[in-house]
């Protein structure tokens, strides 16, 4: 027998336990080939994390005296032609600079080792702040530092995949972190720095502890982390709890935390959730994820990516677009979004959120098949749609995973 709840909405706005987003929230992208920005830029999306691109250090200086800046150049032009502040992730050590040159990595031989010389970091980073100086909102030394051979991470399966993208110890990082930033800052003093992303899993929170305690919490503006969220959007908020209490415990409470990387491989799992057809699929995860992360007082959330195989919004080999009409929506839906606060009962959540002179709540039910669930709303409602559902007020409405959005007018 289905249940039915009324929900009134008595909560007022003035009394939220709302996180602030900053300045408002910035969603971010990432696109695999620079043809492709100006469509992603056209969604909605405002920032680019630069990963993935051909734009690291091994592509970047493939040999000791060799430069190629065509695939930058290209990135950076269409990024300033779509009006996208740029994130650029500058690590992967290229092969005859590496410590480990036949170690494998994500990309080969060598990439995921630290240089044997910092000196061949130090001149590359600086030639890319002096180089491209006032054109890059911010630089992120290195992607996914997972420290798989650290001796405190011994349970199997803590460390990360070895054959990823940082193989090399906690003290090296730091290292290089430190380097990026001074060059940095030296250069083009108005450019954020990063700190190397983390992940959400592996022990990652506790990697990202002791490399603050080994002095990497001198070495960044802004907190980097890929709050992928397994299964499900609403997994996440834990663990950005853990790392901010992480931060808190190092007196950097203050610092802001970006999520730099998520995505979801929505064709391969829309079969797991009934009910969802593919579009639907896309607009309820990216929105429940938007909508928890700025809830948890995360102000910039970059998707990966418009345009991957397997996580993206179309499939860039037949051109199939499946999903930006969704993202599309879920973005708009948030601009001059301020704060968000989320509360969870059960498998309900309800978000309220603040975007500019709008006031709006966001109602659904988490998990892959809930149990049905009738719900009766007091003020007219919608849900999103190739044609959006009108929700009337009074009337009986069978919720699910699509949140159905109640405009606040108070």
């Amino acid at each position: 027998m289905k249940r039915r709840v009324i929900l009134a909405w008595v909560l007022a706005l003035t009394s939220w336990k709302a996180a602030a987003a900053g300045n408002g929230m910035t969603l971010g992208i990432h696109v695999h080939e620079p043809a492709r920005i100006e469509a992603a830029a056209s969604t909605g999306y405002s920032a680019i994390r630069l990963w993935d691109t051909g734009t690291d250090w091994a592509s970047l200086k493939p040999q000791p005296q060799l430069w190629n800046f065509d695939r930058i150049n290209a990135y950076l032009a269409a990024s300033e032609k779509a009006h996208l502040k740029v994130l650029w992730t500058i690590g992967n050590t290229p092969r005859w600079a590496s410590a480990r040159p036949n170690e494998i990595c994500a990309y080969g031989l060598g990439c995921a080792a630290e240089p044997v010389n910092i000196e061949d970091w130090r001149r590359y980073v600086r030639t890319l702040a002096t180089t491209f100086r006032g054109r890059i909102e911010c630089y992120e030394p290195w992607n996914e530092a997972s420290f798989p051979t650290d001796p405190a991470f011994k349970q199997p399966g803590s460390g990360g995949d070895p054959n990823q993208f940082y193989t090399g110890s906690i003290d090296s990082m730091v290292k290089l972190a430190r380097v990026a930033y001074e060059e940095i800052k030296r250069a083009d003093p108005q450019a954020c720095v990063l700190s190397p992303s983390f992940h959400s899993s592996g022990y990652w929170a506790e990697k990202f502890d002791r490399f603050i305690a080994a002095g990497g919490g001198q070495y960044f503006d802004v907190v980097s982390q890929h709050f992928y969220f397994g299964e499900e959007p609403e997994r996440v908020v834990p663990i950005i709890r853990a790392m901010r209490q992480v931060l808190v415990k190092h007196g950097l409470a203050h610092m802001p935390i970006w999520n730099t990387e998520v995505g979801f491989p929505f064709e391969a799992e829309v079969s797991k959730w009934p009910g969802l057809s593919l579009e639907d699929f896309v607009y309820a995860l990216t929105l429940r994820t938007y909508l928890l992360n700025a809830s948890e007082g995360i102000p910039r959330v970059y998707w990966y990516a418009w345009d991957n195989k397997g996580m993206g919004f179309f499939k860039p080999e037949t051109n199939r677009d499946f999903g930006s009409a969704a993202a599309s929506a879920a973005v708009h839906l948030l601009d001059g979004l301020e704060a968000a606060s989320c509360q969870v009962k059960g498998d309900l959540w309800q978000c309220q959120a603040n975007a500019g002179v709008r006031h709006f709540k966001a109602v659904w039910l988490a998990g892959k098949d809930p149990k049905p669930r009738t719900v009766i709303f007091e003020r007219d409602a919608t849900r999103w749609g190739r044609v959006p559902e009108s929700l009337p007020a009074g009337r009986p409405i069978s919720l699910d995973g699509r949140p159905v959005i109640i405009e606040d007018e108070s």
